[in-house]
């Protein structure tokens, strides 16, 4: 028996109710804790949050899926129950028994402490080839977790036919689901975080090093922001890409249950750069506008009608990435994250659904 189906026997003590296991109070009480704070967040940022600190016009402006981020993340807090904590858990220490894993984590951590020594590639701007060499390596990496992880969580359930064991328990298929999902993203948040913090700690003292004291390298000058406006910065940058991670997560999941393991890799990669690329979808479907005000097409006819379901379909995935502006030492404000965030939680939510429909009626 796996570790899925000898875990889930963690979940069958609690008196069940129906076909469902009894949320206790304090369960419940933490997730009305959560649920004000994302509250609070939503005040924060239709009140003062949504403001740019450098007047850009896109990023001032507030649009639908703003609201709809927060509603969906209060929503993935509510259906969070124990026994989906518990599928979580479980995912989540599956994950680090994957060697695979373990091996891409190591690999990762090493050359991220290394990272200082390639700065000789970029003579005279090796603070801002260390930002971006440090981050692009972390994406690339956390990306091929996202992606292969992702596809391999239900599927293996599927074939051990222990999915019968764990749905034979007080357990629903939603709870399945998001359980696999919130494990997923758990196992990218540990990876993400063990590795950004040991980039953060290796730019720190290259940066000390390079301004000869600690005293210079936090000092704040004009085109000089200092140590810690880069740290701050930096660690927006990778809370933006858990943000991108938690989207491919849903993807690869969801792209799971409908084929096969070899198309869902590639379907995956396909969406990543496609999405990486949304503004030039936007460009092409006349998504901008001239000076007074009119739209500007750029092709027309059934092109442009396919170019426009493309760019409806795709997600987001340019804004989580940021490179650009840490290189240009340009602030990563809350409202430009959280309009990333909004239109992802956005994404997630369909993915999510859809993988929940194809999941709940299949036949086993």
């Amino acid at each position: 028996m796996s570790a899925s189906s000898a875990t889930m026997n963690q979940v069958s003590s609690p008196r069940p109710v129906g076909d469902r296991i009894a949320i206790p109070t304090s369960w419940r009480i933490c997730q009305a804790i959560l649920t004000l704070l994302v509250v609070a967040m939503a005040i924060y940022y239709y009140t003062i949050g949504w403001k740019s600190p450098t007047g850009e016009a896109e990023a001032n402006t507030r649009t639908v899926f703003d609201a709809t981020g927060f509603l969906v993340l209060a929503g993935l807090i509510w259906l969070t129950t124990p026994t989906a904590g518990v599928i979580a858990l479980t995912t989540f220490q599956e994950a680090l028994r994957r060697r695979w894993m373990t091996a891409l984590l190591a690999f990762g951590l090493v050359i991220v402490g290394l990272s200082s020594f390639f700065t000789w590639m970029q003579p005279g701007e090796e603070q801002k080839f260390l930002r971006d060499f440090g981050m692009g390596f972390i994406i690339i990496l956390t990306i091929l977790m996202a992606i292969f992880l992702g596809v391999a969580l239900v599927p293996p359930e599927i074939e051990r036919r222990t999915i019968f064991t764990i749905l034979s328990k007080p357990v629903t298929r939603q709870e399945f689901l998001i359980g696999k999902f919130l494990g997923l993203c758990w196992t990218l948040f540990v990876n993400l975080a063990l590795m950004g913090l040991m980039f953060l700690i290796s730019y720190a003292i290259f940066k000390i090093r390079i301004e000869k004291g600690y005293a210079d390298a936090i000092a704040v000058s004009p085109g000089h922001p200092g140590l810690w406006f880069d740290i701050a910065n930096i660690a927006r940058a990778l809370t933006l890409h858990m943000g991108q991670l938690a989207v491919l997560s849903a993807l690869a999941l969801m792209l799971s249950l409908i084929v096969t393991n070899i198309t869902a890799i590639v379907f995956c990669f396909v969406i990543y750069f496609a999405g990486q690329a949304s503004s030039y979808w936007e460009h092409l479907a006349g998504g901008e506008k001239d000076a007074h005000g009119a739209e500007v097409e750029h092709i027309s006819g059934p092109i442009q009608g396919v170019v426009k379901a493309v760019y409806f379909m795709v997600p987001r995935l340019d804004r989580f990435d940021v490179r650009e502006r840490l290189v240009n030492d340009m602030p990563i404000a809350f409202n430009y994250m959280w309009k990333a965030f909004g239109s992802g939680l956005t994404y997630v939510a369909v993915l999510l659904a859809i993988a929940y429909l194809v999941f709940s009626d299949r036949e086993f």
